[in-house]
C-alpha cells in the first residue's frame, strides 16, 4: 500500500505517520441528462450563473448495489463562472435499488478544464466557446463529493461512507464511478448502528 512521505523530511510536521486511504469502489452510475440545460443568468450580470441541468433517468450498478434513478427525480443546479468554463455541481436524486428500498444521493462537486490542456487553452483563446459535449479524464477535472443516505434496511452500511465520484461525459450522457475512502480495504464497511 502506497504512504504519503514519512514526517521529518521536510514536506510534513512532526508528528505520527500516516498512510494514503484506499479507494474502493461503489458501484458505477449512467445518466441521462436533459437537452435543454435551464440558465437563469447571473444576478445584476455579477458573472456566476446558475445552469440547472435535469435528469431524466438513470441506473447505477456495484457489487453490493443495483438500481435506477427515479424519473425526473433529480437534477444539477451547477454555479458556473462565467468565461472560465469552471463551476461548482450541486446533484440531488433518487434512486429505487432493485430489492425496492430508496437511496437519497447528493453530489457536491466540481468541473473544469485540466491544467495545461488543450481544452484550458481553447477557453483562455475564447472564454465564450460553448464547452465540448465530451470530455475525458485527459481533458478536465470533474469530481464530485458524494453523499448517500439509506434507512435502516440492507443499505444503512451506506450512511457511514466518505464518497466520491470520478466523472466523465459524452453528449448528454454522464458516467460516474463511486468509490468510498477506507482505511481498511478488502473488508466490507459495517451499518450505522445506535446503541441503547
Amino acid at each position: 500500500m502506497p504512504s504519503i512521505p514519512s514526517p521529518g523530511n521536510g514536506l510534513f510536521p512532526e508528528g505520527p505517520q500516516m498512510r494514503q486511504p484506499s479507494l474502493s469502489h461503489l458501484y458505477r452510475l449512467e445518466c441521462d441528462i436533459a437537452k435543454e440545460e435551464i440558465n437563469i443568468g447571473a444576478p445584476h450580470d455579477a458573472g456566476v450563473i446558475r445552469s440547472i441541468a435535469n435528469i431524466l433517468r438513470g441506473s447505477i450498478k456495484g457489487p453490493r448495489i443495483e438500481g435506477s434513478i427515479l424519473p425526473l427525480g433529480g437534477a444539477d443546479w451547477a454555479t458556473v463562472v462565467k468565461g472560465t468554463h469552471s463551476m461548482t455541481l450541486d446533484a440531488r436524486y433518487t434512486v429505487r435499488t432493485t430489492d425496492d428500498h430508496h437511496l437519497y444521493i447528493r453530489a457536491h462537486g466540481l468541473y473544469r478544464p485540466g491544467p495545461g490542456t488543450s481544452y484550458a487553452k481553447q477557453v483562455e483563446s475564447d472564454p465564450m466557446m460553448m464547452p465540448p459535449p465530451t470530455v475525458s479524464q485527459d481533458d478536465v477535472e470533474f469530481f464530485s463529493h458524494l453523499r448517500i443516505e439509506a434507512g435502516p434496511g440492507p443499505y444503512n452500511w451506506l450512511n457511514g461512507l466518505v464518497c466520491l465520484g470520478v466523472m466523465v461525459c459524452e453528449g448528454d450522457k454522464i458516467w460516474i464511478d463511486a468509490y468510498h475512502l477506507t482505511n481498511f480495504p478488502g473488508i466490507k464497511p459495517e451499518d450505522v448502528m445506535a446503541k441503547a
